[in-house]
């Protein structure tokens, strides 16, 4: 099976039934990172929105 890298959000400390690694990286397979996916606490890696600068910043 096919795994791909996943970026966990802030604050979660468990993936997949493991402790977030401290790069807040994991590699999941499709049915590994099912739950979590739906849960919004992972996302595919270089998908997530980057946070934008306020104005005055």
């Amino acid at each position: 099976m096919d795994k791909k890298t996943y970026e966990v959000a802030p604050g979660v400390a468990w993936v997949n039934g493991s402790p977030t690694p401290k790069d807040r990286e994991v590699e999941l397979t499709a049915a590994e990172a099912q739950y979590d996916l739906g849960l919004g606490r992972i996302t595919l890696l270089g998908t997530a929105p980057k946070a934008q600068a306020k104005a005055g910043d």
